[in-house]
């Protein structure tokens, strides 16, 4: 069976909309299961320690693969992603003993 990065990895660059934040997949993380998604169109201009702009830097934010009782998959992503996909999430967040 796949880990929980090999699956998620292809949804890297993907268009998603979690728990009232849409952006576009830029990192899966495994512990906590979580998305980074980019947020919005321009990105920010970053300052230095003294208050002048240096850089502009990507608006992130981090959203959990689990529901906010952490029983199963969040609801937005067991309706966005491939049915397969998100049953294959769902054994290894939530019933990892069974997937083993």
């Amino acid at each position: 069976m796949p880990s929980l990065l090999q699956l998620l990895e292809p949804l890297i660059g993907t268009q998603l909309t979690v728990g009232g934040t849409s952006g576009t997949v830029i990192e899966v993380l495994s512990d906590p299961p979580a998305l980074v998604l980019m947020t919005g169109d321009k990105p920010p201009i970053e300052c230095d320690h003294l208050g002048r702009p240096q850089q502009r830097v990507p608006d992130s934010q981090t959203v959990s693969l689990l529901s906010p009782q952490g029983t199963a998959l969040a609801p937005d992503l067991q309706r966005q992603l491939p049915t397969a996909l998100a049953h294959a999430l769902q054994r290894i967040l939530i019933e990892p003993d069974e997937a083993g």
